[in-house]
């Protein structure tokens, strides 16, 4: 196995604060003096204040959160909608319309009317709460979340190592027992051949839909390293100050 990468944008002139990727699309938020500026396949097609620190790829838009507000905004830098998702927002993953808000500790929605877990966020809607789906099915909204067959998730819980899969309403459908601890995971994805779980000094290669072996490779994945949520020829995403890279594992039999 060796692991194919790809540089997709690189910066010398601005720092990179976040990116991301879908098909053949990149869209990147950088620091600029005194301002924020978003490129898309190298443009520039947004300037605003700071304060940004993360950008999604939705289904027909983009978003940029800063702080509790989420925007969003076509894909030549019109603003389109806004709205509150509260503090502590860990992640956004692309859902329907919109996203999905993840939240470390739990998160406060609002003006704290109460602790949720994750909820969804579109244009000309109030966020919609999901706390209900996430307790029910007792599921890790974290990095730790992927699109497949439409999703899968890994549980938290402490003692077992669960795979859930999930429909298009985050309902769980099935689980699977995980071969291997993964309380030590920074992000995973599933192809139709192989799942791929990162550790910040491994990389673990199950075959769960086939033969179930597991294999072990060394490495050196960095804490930002996340799943590349739309369907993409590549599987994990990370940014750094200056570069934005993409790879995968080749298998050779």
């Amino acid at each position: 196995m060796y692991l194919k990468e790809e540089t997709l944008f690189s910066s010398t002139q601005w720092p990179i604060i976040d990116a991301d990727c879908k098909k053949d699309h990149v869209i990147v938020l950088l620091k600029g003096k005194g301002e924020n500026m978003v490129q898309l396949d190298g443009e520039t097609i947004f300037t605003g204040p700071t304060g940004f620190h993360k950008i999604r790829f939705t289904k027909e838009h983009f978003c940029l959160l800063n702080h509790t507000t989420l925007s969003f905004y076509t894909l030549i830098g019109k603003f389109v909608f806004e709205c509150e998702v509260g503090t502590d927002v860990f992640e956004l993953f692309p859902y329907r319309q919109g996203v999905l808000c993840s939240y470390g500790d739990e998160g406060v929605f609002g003006e704290k009317i109460g602790k949720n877990r994750l909820n969804y966020a579109a244009p000309f809607q109030q966020p919609e709460s999901y706390y209900d789906i996430a307790i029910q099915n007792q599921l890790l909204y974290e990095s730790l979340f992927a699109r497949y067959k439409p999703y899968a998730c890994l549980g938290f819980s402490m003692d077992t190592n669960e795979l859930f899969f999930l429909d298009a309403q985050l309902k769980k459908e099935r689980t699977m027992d995980v071969p291997f601890d993964t309380g030590n995971v920074i992000a995973f994805n599933l192809t139709y051949h192989f799942g791929v779980f990162l550790e910040e000094n491994k990389l673990w290669l199950w075959e769960f839909e086939t033969t179930g072996q597991v294999s072990e490779y060394p490495g050196a994945f960095a804490y930002t390293t996340r799943a590349i949520f739309s369907h993409h020829e590549y599987l994990f995403l990370v940014v750094s100050e200056h570069e934005v890279q993409v790879y995968k594992p080749i298998v050779n039999r």
